[in-house]
């Protein structure tokens, strides 16, 4: 199993394309985001947009 430490909680591929606006609604207060997961497997993470701004300004995302 994955570490899914630093997310506030996990969502399948399903669960997204079903409930997007409630989850898009819970990283508004989520500090650490939505683990999407697809196969079990860890895919993306759901972020507010104030978090990938905060995060793109610490880090140049270009040199990933």
């Amino acid at each position: 199993m994955y570490n899914t430490e630093g997310v506030d909680a996990v969502a399948t591929i399903t669960e997204l394309r079903s409930e997007t606006s409630d989850l898009i609604d819970q990283v508004q207060s989520a500090r650490n985001g939505v683990l999407i997961q697809k196969n079990n497997e860890p895919h993306a993470v759901l972020i507010s947009w104030d978090t990938y701004k905060a995060i793109k300004e610490k880090i140049d995302l270009d040199k990933l």
